[in-house]
């Protein structure tokens, strides 16, 4: 029986649960909020929110296709990533470290490798009284794992070197340090410490005196002014690597800066102020966002504003996308209700080797692209948060403090909303209202549906993070994937006057051909293997054949 879908059909035009939700908000509260599969980049998305120790790896409908476990102690230290081989790599805190070590916001301690079925692999403590392990870590190409740590620094170690205890409050520093560690023999094979790359103007009688504006490379012991005169001094949130150029990336929240440090040192020339590719050791050879905090400007010409997430675009993007190359970096507190994602492009010499810079400041002078959902305050987040740029300028941005990640199309269009569905790290049922901070979650990656670690795994939907869910909102999962679709051709593709399918079905034998609304504009009850199906009336466009039960493939018509 065949049944052609018109508009003057009504009768026989029905709207499946939209699958798109396109323009529609409101239907579901959590989880996934809307979807444009024709326009979406596709992958999965690997979130690991706050208040509870499980990591998530998504569908584009929200539902989960993996998920690691851990102990009823377990939270996040803060983030996780999937490694190319299948294993997740991730920082965690645990209960045990209480009274073991100190720590603030971001506090982890614990590095671990598990593999895709969750057995541990790997485990590193970086926690005692000195150091403690925070934020964020990174996984480098010869597989080394970078990690941000705090170290403890007494007072009288800061009265040494300058610090002035009339105007700041604090009697402890806890500055940044970076380590490199080989999780094969657990060696610290490289380390990099704020704290040999200090500069002061307080006092001329202790070490690291000098005009601050002309040290751009060394950092103002004294400089508090968004520390709150926390211990907590930089409170660095986001490390990168370039392997090309050789160097790290630190995301400082507490200068409003980030910094680029060069990794080609030696950890001794990584303490000195000579040495390395660029001939500078450990100093700072690029910062950006403030330059109040060097002495070049006031807070008016401040860019960055307690960010997060700094990173080079090089991952999962493609080479000819204009930003490929440069620095993202999700700009969180620009003021009480507004954040952006935004692009800067450094300019590098590569004569020198070195970020060039105008009047003493660091080029750019503004930024090369800001992002923003089309509704301002749901990119608001005034802490952690994270974007993510893809293909050919797809961006994926997480707003922390409301759980809110979307996805903009290049241009600019929503095409993937979803709401993290806990409270307080637990399920909450769909329809459910979330506040500020109930579903806090500092970061989500979205992995390429051909992503390596991908090969060979079960990717199958295994329920959803939400209970009750809406399970008719999202009807097809995996639609760029042809999952099921083997024995199947669909030809041609893109098409225009005819479109052919041929090949075994299934057992129901039941073909559909939806628009990009939603809308089934086709449908056959008994297919036989092979089927001839007239577009020429049809309007150009995105559609989308299912074949069976879930069997989807995406076509384009171009009449």
């Amino acid at each position: 029986m065949l049944h052609i879908l018109q508009n003057g059909m009504k009768s026989l035009l029905f709207l499946i649960p939209p699958f798109f939700a396109l323009g529609i908000y409101g239907q579901n509260t959590v989880g996934l909020i809307s979807i444009d599969p024709a326009k979406t980049i596709g992958g999965y998305n690997l979130i690991y929110p706050e208040n509870q120790s499980n990591v998530f790896l998504l569908n584009e409908c929200g539902e989960i296709v993996h998920q690691w476990g851990d102990t009823n102690g377990a939270r996040p230290g803060k983030t996780a990533y999937l490694l190319e081989n299948g294993n997740l790599l991730k920082c965690k805190f645990d209960q045990s470290l209480t009274g073991v070590s100190f720590g603030a916001g971001g506090a982890g301690g614990m590095l671990e490798i598990r593999s895709w079925d969750n057995e541990l692999i790997w485990s590193y403590m970086a926690a005692d009284s000195l150091i403690r392990q925070h934020h964020d870590v990174h996984y480098m190409p010869n597989g080394n794992i970078l990690f941000i740590a705090w170290e403890r620094i007494s007072l009288g170690e800061m009265l040494e070197n300058g610090f002035d205890s009339l105007a700041n409050s604090q009697r402890e520093y806890w500055p940044d340090l970076i380590r490199e560690v080989n999780p094969t023999t657990n060696e610290v094979v490289w380390e990099w410490r704020a704290w040999d790359h200090l500069v002061q103007d307080f006092d001329p009688s202790k070490a690291n005196y000098g005009i601050i504006g002309d040290h751009p490379e060394l950092i103002d012991i004294n400089y508090n002014q968004y520390s709150g005169f926390r211990e907590d001094w930089m409170h660095s949130n986001a490390i990168d690597y370039d392997p090309v150029k050789d160097q790290i990336i630190l995301s400082v929240r507490n200068f409003s800066e980030i910094w680029i440090i060069d990794h080609s040192t030696t950890t001794e020339q990584a303490a000195s102020h000579a040495g390395g590719n660029s001939g500078r050791g450990g100093d700072l050879i690029f910062r950006w966002g403030n330059i109040e905090a060097y002495k070049k400007g006031q807070k008016e010409d401040r860019q960055l504003f307690s960010q997060h997430d700094a990173h080079w675009i090089d991952d999962y993007v493609e080479p000819a996308y204009q930003h490929h190359g440069k620095i993202a970096v999700f700009n969180n507190f620009i003021d009480n209700s507004y954040s952006r994602g935004q692009i800067l492009a450094p300019v590098w010499d590569a004569t020198t080797y070195t970020y060039v810079r105008e009047n003493g400041i660091y080029l750019p002078s503004g930024f090369a692209q800001t992002f923003s959902h089309p509704d301002p305050g749901k990119t608001y987040s005034g802490t952690a948060s994270s974007i993510q740029v893809m293909g050919d300028g797809h961006i994926i941005m997480c707003a922390a403090q409301q759980g809110f990640i979307f996805e903009l199309a290049p241009g600019g269009e929503v095409v993937w909303e979803y709401k993290t569905p806990l409270k307080n790290g637990f399920s909450i049922p769909q329809g459910f209202i979330l506040g500020v901070n109930d579903n806090f979650t500092f970061q989500c990656k979205r992995y390429p549906g051909a992503y390596s670690a991908f090969i060979g795994k079960d990717l199958s939907p295994k329920g959803y993070i939400e209970l009750s869910p809406n399970t008719s909102f999202c009807l097809f999962t995996g639609i760029n994937e042809d999952k099921g679709m083997e024995t199947v051709k669909i030809y041609p593709n893109p098409a225009a006057g005819h479109l052919f399918i041929e090949g075994h079905i299934d057992s129901m034998g039941k073909l559909e051909i939806f628009n990009q609304y939603g809308q089934v504009v086709y449908y056959e009850e008994n297919m036989s293997d092979k089927a001839e199906v007239d577009i020429s009336s049809w309007p150009q466009g995105v559609y989308f054949v299912k074949i069976g039960s879930r069997s989807v493939r995406k076509i384009t018509l171009t009449n």
